[in-house]
């Protein structure tokens, strides 16, 4: 029994022993090659890494990054370095174009000062524009509140109203309907300053609001309020009035 259970065991082995192939040898890969696929699979995973704006599209190992004296912080010229990454916008993921951006600045700021310089040069009359009627600004008050017997705009800290006093005088053979010229802004800058909007009153002889018929040779006496900051009304040494009309802004010095 135990020469044929020896005999069986020795026929298993025999056979396992001829259908068990050597297979072939694992490659064997120096450092260097070791280091290049590992660079390559970290920034493989950072290119699809849903946790980063963008991924890196570029996953090649710099010539010399693998070296022990590689300094990063020298520029290296290549095509792909020599594109500079555009700036990616944290809110909407899309790149933001700077230079396109700054244009736009420099040549809405070149406009401005432009359109300001060109809006001047009209007599008080032109600048508001009402055709038929003669206008001038027989004078105007600074005050830290603004009162009449049925209106009162309270003083309000670090400001100050500006008051205009503007008569009007209808030149014409026939009445001139105020109407409709509602839609006119009126603005006003000190000292060559920033232009202020005029503010509201519910006040009859506002020009702001003024709706109604002035006759052939009547006159009537208007106001235009403004509010400015203590420091703009020191010292008034200039005072331009901006009058806007379907998109055409004209100003005048008073």
């Amino acid at each position: 029994m135990k020469i044929k259970s020896l005999g069986l065991l020795i026929s298993i082995l025999s056979i396992a022993f001829l259908f068990t192939g050597c297979g072939e040898p694992l490659m064997k890969m120096t450092a260097e090659e070791e280091a290049i696929i590992t660079a390559y699979a970290s920034k493989a995973v950072s290119k699809f890494n849903k946790n980063q704006t963008i991924g890196i599209a570029n996953a090649r190992v710099r010539e010399g990054e693998l070296d022990e004296e590689y300094n990063p912080d020298e520029p290296e010229e290549t095509d792909d370095e020599a594109i500079e990454q555009p700036e990616i916008d944290p809110e909407t993921g899309e790149p933001i174009d700077v230079d396109a951006s700054s244009e736009n600045t420099e040549e809405s700021g070149e406009e401005t000062a432009e359109d300001s310089s060109q809006d001047l040069g009209y007599s008080f009359t032109e600048a508001i524009g009402i055709e038929g009627v003669e206008f001038s600004c027989s004078e105007f008050d600074v005050s830290e509140e603004f009162k009449t017997k049925k209106f009162l705009m309270e003083k309000v800290s670090g400001k100050k109203y500006v008051v205009l006093s503007i008569e009007a005088k209808n030149t014409s053979d026939k009445s001139v309907d105020f109407s409709q010229y509602k839609g006119n802004s009126y603005s006003l800058s000190l000292n060559g300053g920033e232009k202020v909007s005029a503010s509201f009153t519910p006040l009859g002889n506002d020009l702001v609001n003024y709706d109604g018929i002035l006759a052939a040779g009547d006159t009537k006496s208007f106001i235009l309020v403004f509010q400015f900051s203590d420091s703009s009304v020191e010292n008034i040494t200039s005072m331009e009035l901006f009058v806007t009309s379907e998109g055409t802004t004209r100003g005048t010095t008073i």
